[in-house]
């Protein structure tokens, strides 16, 4: 049995910790924990918060802002996405559950783009949903190889690819938004918000924590230090520099598991947990600050988020609240896989994973209902939308927000004859274009949402343990206009 041994490969920071009031002190750690844990993947609101702090006095001058399948581009973008969370979506109310779509990045130092021409794709791709009511985190990480269907007119593609397809069509909201419908359509539940970095920044802000710690229980050949020579690391527990961490997230063969892109996912659910585990040691945070503005300086151009800074705020008090044992990593792994296959997309021969709809719908009902009472019901072996919104028995309402008198009792009588459980009908203010507030029926909420072309902007989550429906459907004239009723 090989002794586990305990090395460090970076340097970490030895400086005196000042003494710090209670107040600053719960600041410091909310910014740190959900700082870095979602900067870890994409978190640019960390820096907003820096920028934006009062309690703590930053030194120096304030910072400005400032081999694979080829997808043609016909128009990317030459400037940073514009961010839409904040002014398209309800202020996040401190109580409802937050799902979070994370996405790294295939680009920076030591990643070959020879053979791309066009945007990056987002080989990592993670769910992040946050429950406030149960004081859990679960995380889900997903295939970058499994085959589905994108959304938007581009077909069966692998899952990775929605992102650099939102960017060269250049479609509404770009890459993020295009990857988020994607995994929404994909996995049936809503999100919120998404978080994106790059590969440079991410070993940026791993140098900054001062590493992670990983443990390898085979010898693993990778390309550690990014200049493309690969050498081997035996057995042993060590704290490794962003190069490292970032060579250890993305290894696929001779990683000493053989398991591929399954093995691949495992080591990032444990990367998001060592990360995490890093910045609550407490003597790092007044380097950490101290750094700010200067790592503001360095990454911001790799990293992208649509939260706002109030929202980021709430969500740092919210998880500096949430104990380690609270959170939850899932894996999609080979029992939810069907086949394993080669299929021609884009005219080039592509190794790809047929999911297991079933298995894969098991396990995202798993984490949900894992999260407490905001969850969504397990629904096993059902495929079909109205099936599973059927299965939810969902107390809908609906509001007329239109001019049509009657239209809510109509519309209720239509969803009626389709099995589904409407409590009541009402009028409110004018409504220019239909939206849905739900609280623990995702998959009623987004058959409502597809039947009626309602986008995932105008699909709020709300959570209200009181509430008397489950899902409020508020009628526009948009629906009143166009509708499918008169064709039963």
């Amino acid at each position: 049995m090989t002794q586990n041994k305990n090395y460090s490969m970076t340097r970490s920071p030895r400086k005196r910790r000042p003494r710090l009031d209670n107040v600053t002190k719960g600041l410091l750690v909310a910014f740190v924990v959900a700082g870095i844990l979602l900067a870890y993947f994409g978190g640019k609101f960390v820096f907003n918060l820096v920028k934006g702090w009062s309690l703590t006095s930053l030194p120096g001058a304030p910072v400005e802002s400032s081999g694979d399948t080829v997808v043609q581009q016909t128009a990317q973008p030459t400037q940073a996405l514009q961010t839409g969370g904040s002014t398209t979506t309800k202020a996040w109310d401190g109580e409802s559950r937050v799902n979070i779509l994370l996405l790294g990045l295939d680009t920076g130092n030591g990643v070959n783009t020879a053979d791309r021409d066009g945007p990056p794709k987002s080989d990592t791709m993670i769910l992040v949903t946050i429950d406030p009511l149960s004081q859990t985190i679960g995380a889900l990480s997903i295939r970058r190889d499994l085959l589905v269907s994108i959304p938007e007119g581009v077909g069966e593609k692998k899952i990775n690819m929605a992102y650099a397809y939102g960017e060269a069509w250049n479609l509404p909201g770009g890459g993020p938004g295009l990857a988020v419908e994607t995994v929404e359509q994909f996995l049936g539940v809503p999100i919120n918000y998404y978080a994106q970095i790059d590969f440079d920044s991410f070993t940026k802000l791993i140098d900054e924590i001062g590493g992670i710690s990983i443990t390898l229980t085979s010898p693993m050949l990778a390309d550690w230090k990014g200049d493309g020579n690969r050498f081997v690391i035996e057995p042993g527990t060590y704290t490794v520099p962003g190069s490292y961490a970032l060579a250890y997230a993305r290894c696929r063969e001779d990683c000493g598991d053989d398991q591929g892109d399954f093995g691949r996912g495992s080591r990032q659910m444990q990367m998001v947990e060592a990360v995490r585990d890093r910045i609550m040691d407490f003597n790092m945070l007044p380097t950490l600050i101290t750094k700010a503005p200067a790592l503001y300086n360095d990454v911001s151009a790799g990293i992208q988020t649509d939260m706002s800074l109030t929202q980021a705020i709430q969500l740092a008090t919210l998880m500096m609240q949430i104990p380690r044992e609270n959170m939850t990593t899932y894996n999609i792994d080979t029992t939810d896989i069907a086949e394993q296959t080669t299929v021609i997309i884009d005219n080039t021969a592509q190794q790809v994973l047929i999911p297991d709809q079933a298995a894969i719908e098991k396990l995202v009902n798993q984490m949900f209902a894992a999260q407490g009472s905001a969850a969504a019901p397990i629904v096993m072996g059902v495929t079909d939308p109205l099936e599973l919104a059927k299965a939810e028995n969902a107390r809908i309402q609906i509001m007329n927000g239109t001019l049509s008198s009657g239209l809510a009792d109509t519309t209720s009588a239509f969803f009626t004859s389709k099995g589904l459980n409407v409590v009541g009908t009402g009028n409110t203010s004018s409504v220019l274009y239909s939206n849905i507030e739900y609280g623990k029926a995702p998959y009623t909420a987004k058959y409502l949402a597809n039947l009626m072309s309602i986008p995932s902007a105008r699909t709020v989550y709300h959570y209200d343990p009181n509430a008397a429906a489950d899902v409020i459907l508020y009628l526009g004239e948009d629906w009143a206009n166009s509708n499918p009723m008169g064709n039963q």
